[in-house]
């Protein structure tokens, strides 16, 4: 895991960002996924849900360049929609199998899915 201004992991790697907007507001804490998300990341991921909710703000999941994903991704987002109270847990840009788990899963009743400008649902 990754904390500060910039995030660049290898695959099966995860990563957490937060700062402020160009407005000058706190901006969205940005969790990075990449590559295979499975049970070797767990307690990296853990990690991550407790560093992203302990900004208080709304937490994005940058999901793009995920290959694979178990039940422990799955579970990861889960634990975060479910700690994060009234904030947005937004996912963004995940792949088609990415999604089709969430759904499946029913967690898109507790998440947002955002597609990427230019991307196909």
């Amino acid at each position: 895991m990754t904390s500060g201004n910039t995030f660049s992991g290898p695959p099966g790697s995860v990563g957490v960002r937060s700062g402020v907007g160009a407005s000058g507001a706190a901006a969205p804490v940005l969790v990075t996924l990449a590559g295979e998300i499975d049970a070797s990341l767990a307690p990296e991921l853990e990690r991550c849900v407790t560093e992203a909710l302990a900004a208080g703000r709304p937490v994005v999941v940058e999901a793009g360049a995920v290959t694979f994903m178990d039940s422990t991704g799955l579970g990861f987002l889960a634990r975060l929609a479910s700690r994060s109270g009234e904030r947005r847990i937004t996912v963004q840009g995940a792949p088609e199998h990415v999604r089709h788990l969430v759904h499946r899963a029913r967690l898109d009743e507790m998440i947002e899915l955002q597609t990427l400008p230019g991307a196909t649902a």
